[in-house]
């Protein structure tokens, strides 16, 4: 299939679907003429990219992960670790979110006994 179906199977642009392609997150694919030809295997594997980055995934993380180094899918193993970390970096930010929630309020609650005080207690 040619870009314009990809995009359209995929909800990607072609300007995402080129920028997958300089990453390396999908092959290179072969040409005909000057048109790429793309393999039905990539609407899933950009529906996969597509989805990674709604759920708060990098490019960058990707990349090293969702194909190995002859071009074809990595195996499983290797996006649950990417998983697994991505899950411990947003427990680590909920973390540091919910202490920030507890440092403002605790703010507020002393500007409305004191509003001339202006103090910071982090």
């Amino acid at each position: 299939m040619y870009i314009g179906e990809l995009c359209k199977r995929t909800g990607a642009s072609r300007k995402a679907i080129y920028l997958y392609e300089q990453l390396g997150l999908i092959p290179t694919p072969p040409r005909q003429g000057s048109y790429r030809v793309y393999s039905t295997d990539m609407v899933e594997l950009v529906k996969t990219i597509r989805c990674a980055q709604s759920l708060g995934f990098k490019l960058k993380e990707l990349t090293a992960h969702l194909l190995n180094e002859t071009g074809n899918r990595a195996n499983p193993e290797a996006l649950i670790t990417l998983i697994e970390r991505k899950q411990k970096d947003l427990r680590h930010q909920l973390e540091i979110t919910q202490h920030q929630l507890v440092a403002i309020e605790q703010l507020k609650q002393d500007l409305a006994q004191s509003p001339d005080i202006w103090t910071c207690n982090r």
